[in-house]
């Protein structure tokens, strides 16, 4: 055991310091650093205004743009406590009631296009009512009875007129007392744009 201990010291320990000392010295390489994104600065009151009126207008660009930073475009301004000027004051922007009733429209879930907005005096119902027709003519709906007033005041010409619609899928659970389970139920959610005026050729 000694002479083990001997050749360990002598030889072997020795020997290794040799090689690692005859060993080239690596040079340290620091890691290169991505360059860092600046952290977007938080959202002021008007740019989150500006966000709540894109969407209630579904204006998606606008949105994603404020929320990147790369927006440019006018944004609300305060004129009292709690009320800020309105982004879109040429728009009109409204559920579509009663799309949940209309047969024969399912496939539009997930869709934006042009439409129109008529007239329906002979609505046995409310002969003030404003049915929403596509561009195929299909009835989506109609302008919430409580509103058709305020619609016919914002245009600029008598209807029909032309406005754009955004149609999108929603889902919900659903229990079902008579068989004691619960099911998702899938519905249509229906906006509609309406323009002050008509676009001109």
């Amino acid at each position: 055991m000694n002479t083990f201990i001997i050749i360990l010291l002598v030889v072997v320990i020795p020997a290794f310091i040799i090689v690692m000392k005859s060993k080239p010295a690596t040079a340290f390489v620091p890691k290169k650093q991505e360059p860092q994104t600046p952290a977007r600065p938080p959202l002021t009151d008007a740019e989150r205004e500006a966000i709540r009126q894109a969407d209630e207008a579904w204006d998606w660009d606008t949105h994603k743009a404020i929320v990147a930073g790369t927006y440019t475009g006018p944004l609300p301004e305060l004129i009292y406590e709690g009320h800020w000027s309105d982004l879109y004051p040429d728009i009109y922007h409204t559920s579509i009631a009663g799309i949940n009733f209309r047969r024969g429209i399912k496939d539009l879930a997930g869709t934006r296009f042009d439409a129109t907005i008529v007239a329906e005096p002979k609505n046995k119902y409310d002969p003030n009512a404003i049915k929403i027709v596509s561009y195929d003519g299909r009835h989506l709906g109609y302008i919430p009875a409580d509103e058709t007033d305020d619609v016919r005041d914002f245009i600029s010409s008598p209807l029909p007129h032309p406005c754009r619609v955004f149609i999108d899928e929603g889902e919900e659970d659903v229990y079902n007392e008579d068989t004691d389970r619960w099911r998702t139920r899938h519905y249509l959610i229906g906006r509609v744009n309406i323009p002050r005026h008509k676009p001109t050729v």
